[in-house]
């Protein structure tokens, strides 16, 4: 993925979950369910201080500093890369980066973060989340795959395919004296 193209994907989940958030507050009422799949998916708008799925349930400061602090951290690591990224490298990081965006301007303008999707499997109820928080989880689980797949360098490491040789092992000498 080259600069430009992970800057307009950060920019793009940032005006979704800004234009979604949008939506909700003028489309739906506070904490009353709209369903969508009935036991699975509803929208539920409500305002939250904390942190995502119920942590951190009054402070904002913190976490909007916090948020503040990822999106600096993932433009200095962008300004500071060589380009271009593995793909999923550049989404990893691009998703938290919208996403972060996102939250962080909801506690700057409006002092909580206005969520909207709510799912439900019977009678358990995932905490009430947005696509910020949506953005920012599957970013980090990409980044997480992403650790694994690739070296520190971020390029996959070499692998071998069906019939290649793996090289001779080196010979050791058994004599004392080298």
């Amino acid at each position: 993925m080259r600069r430009p193209l992970f800057f307009l994907l950060a920019i793009i989940v940032l005006l979704a979950d800004q234009a979604t958030k949008l939506w909700a507050m003028h489309h739906l009422v506070p904490d009353l369910s709209r369903t969508i799949i009935p036991r699975v998916f509803y929208l539920t708008r409500t305002t939250y201080t904390g942190g995502a799925f119920g942590l951190f349930p009054s402070a904002t400061s913190l976490l909007a500093l916090t948020a503040l602090a990822a999106v600096v951290g993932i433009i200095i690591y962008a300004a500071r890369t060589r380009w271009p990224l593995p793909a999923i490298v550049g989404v990893a990081l691009a998703l938290p980066l919208g996403g972060a965006a996102g939250n962080f301007l909801d506690r700057v303008r409006l002092g909580h973060v206005v969520d909207f999707l709510d799912v439900r499997f019977g009678d358990y109820s995932w905490p009430v989340f947005n696509v910020a928080d949506s953005a920012i989880c599957i970013g980090v689980v990409l980044l997480a795959y992403s650790f694994i797949r690739y070296s520190p360098s971020g390029h996959a490491p070499q692998e071998r395919t069906a019939g290649q040789e793996l090289p001779a092992p080196q010979e050791r000498s058994t004599s004392a004296v080298e």
